[in-house]
């Protein structure tokens, strides 16, 4: 099984929550944006597998802004099988078949449905089956711990922060080697150096044993799967390109294989005391990794995680391992203000090979930061970059504080970059020479606007062909006249100043002497059309964090 979909309704910081998923999911988004309280629901409900979860009162929503709280809550998650038949074929699910239903692409889908409620400083919590239109049906308290106990989520976060948290249960000799060394590993404070090699050859011959345990397919000789070209533009940085699991602990570094003894560590501490069934379909969750792991360790880490079989749930800041990931497996979640919280995701269909490959190129290799963005100003090359930044700050506005990342579309396009940005809850706005092509710019610009959306606060169109005429004719006529060489002469086209002064200089080195003029001149010598333009931007990041 896999889970598909959640609908949250009142659960801790989120009022309103709809969010499908597959089997990598990379969450992204701002603090108290609700991918906490996302993991913590997982992990009360899946979490133990002994009892139905039962929420307390503090569990219940409240609205940090009014003050107001919800009485009610209500969570429903549907799981499907992983392929055509699983469950008719399989001993383990063939008691739980009752509550399967059929769907349109013949896999089929259980529906399990939590409410409660709060009365005083009490709540009551009930746990049906339902069908596809969450209509209840008869279920037993033995029905849904077995569901439950099937679908444990494994939560793993700094084990450095786990200690004092209570004794953890090994089953036999293996795991408290691999524990014993994993502790070792994590008492050394920056790298996995200064553990003696008996400890280390005890415990890789444990992982060996317990990842062969754990994992049946482990042992198998798999032939690396060639990628087509739109796998290469979408993944340039796969994972999976390390090898197979058996290989990666076979014939990589001594570093690799520590790393793996600490992640076996951590899974066993994740299980806890629980004791799993034969047949499960375990969910592992992870927040942040890279707060503790160097790069290239979180790389290595993540590598071995492509080859364990489970559904994965993780959050992440670093813009590098987003660019290993492929684009549908990003979720970025948004609050929308009152605790609504949106869940945006990209479908790679919507994007051509040659699409996929510029978005790559362009954002998620050179700028993978940008991703985490409230707003993109999407500008038409590298003169337009220093310049914005600089006398944004000069007008008193700090783009990246604000979640600003102004990014060049020539190369790429704006069409793509702008249905890149809608689809992942970004906003953005479009700044764009007023010549023939920036003509069409703005075209294609307006037609990817929604219904409700004014042009004006997406769109500024130069009143000049482009960005050095424009600031020629608004207060930065000395800059070129100088870098010209010709001075006052008054004989001279403004064509012609420009261009000699382009030849000298080029475009950013001139944009540089602008923004030095600008700075002296203070906020009221940059050009009110930035001004305004800066002011919206602001507008818009403003929006995108409520």
């Amino acid at each position: 099984m896999i889970l598909e979909r959640i609908i949250i309704r009142g659960y801790f910081g989120i009022r309103n929550l709809d969010i499908h998923l597959d089997r990598i999911n990379a969450f992204i988004g701002e603090n108290g944006w609700g991918k906490s309280s996302l993991f913590n629901l997982l992990g009360r409900v899946f979490g133990d597998g002994t009892v139905p979860c039962q929420f307390r009162a503090e569990d219940f929503f409240i609205d940090e802004d009014t003050g107001e709280s919800l009485s009610w809550m209500d969570i429903r998650f549907v799981f499907r099988e992983i392929r055509v038949g699983q469950v008719d074929h399989s001993v383990s699910l063939h008691n739980l078949s009752l509550f399967f239903h059929d769907s349109d692409d013949d896999l089929k889908r259980i529906y399990y449905h939590i409410t409660a409620d709060r009365k005083g400083n009490r709540a009551f919590t009930r746990h049906t089956f339902c069908t596809p239109q969450w209509q209840p049906v008869r279920t037993t308290r033995r029905n849904v711990i077995k569901f439950v106990s099937m679908n444990p989520v494994f939560r793993i976060r700094d084990s450095r922060m786990d200690r004092g948290s209570g004794p953890v249960i090994y089953n036999n000799l293996w795991e408290q080697k691999i524990s014993s060394l994993a502790e070792k590993l994590k008492n050394q404070d920056k790298e996995l150096k200064g553990v003696d090699r008996e400890s280390v050859d005890e415990g890789l011959e444990a992982l060996s044993f317990i990842i062969g345990s754990y994992i049946p397919d482990f042992r198998e000789t798999r032939t690396m799967r060639y990628r087509s070209a739109r796998d290469i533009a979408s993944r340039p940085l796969s994972l999976a390109s390390m090898g197979t699991l058996q290989s990666l602990f076979e014939s990589t570094t001594r570093t690799m294989k520590l790393i793996m003894v600490v992640f076996q560590d951590a899974l066993m501490r994740a299980r806890g005391k629980r004791k799993l069934p034969r047949i499960c379909f375990p969910i592992l969750i992870m927040s942040d990794l890279e707060s503790r792991l160097h790069p290239s360790y979180l790389m290595m880490f993540m590598s071995i995680l492509e080859h364990i079989g489970f559904q994965k749930l993780f959050s992440t800041n670093s813009g590098d391992l987003l660019s290993c990931l492929g684009l549908s497996d990003v979720r970025r979640m948004v609050r929308n203000g009152h605790g609504d919280v949106t869940c945006y995701s990209l479908n790679e269909k919507m994007f051509s090979t040659d699409d996929l490959r510029r978005l790559t190129s362009h954002v998620r290799l050179t700028r993978p930061m940008s991703m985490y963005a409230r707003v993109w100003l999407l500008v038409e090359g590298e003169t337009e970059i220093w310049l914005m930044i600089q006398l944004a700050a000069i007008a008193g506005y700090n783009l990246q504080a604000e979640g600003v990342r102004v990014i060049e579309f020539a190369q790429c396009g704006a069409s793509p970059l702008i249905n890149f940005a809608k689809h992942l809850g970004i906003n953005w706005h479009l700044l764009c020479d007023g010549d023939d092509a920036g003509i069409k710019y703005v075209s294609v610009a307006k037609g990817l606007l929604k219904k409700n959306q004014q042009s004006s606060r997406h769109i500024t169109k130069l009143p000049d062909a482009d960005i050095e005429h424009f600031l020629f004719n608004n207060g930065f006529e000395s800059v070129y006249r100088h870098e010209s060489g010709y001075g006052d002469m008054q004989n001279v086209t403004v064509n012609k100043i420009i261009e000699r002064a382009i030849h000298r200089r080029s475009k950013p080195g001139l944009a540089i002497n602008v923004v030095e003029r600008a700075d002296r001149l203070g906020s009221g010598g940059v050009p009110q059309l930035l001004r305004d333009m800066f002011r919206n931007l602001l507008d818009l990041s403003l929006d995108s964090s409520l």
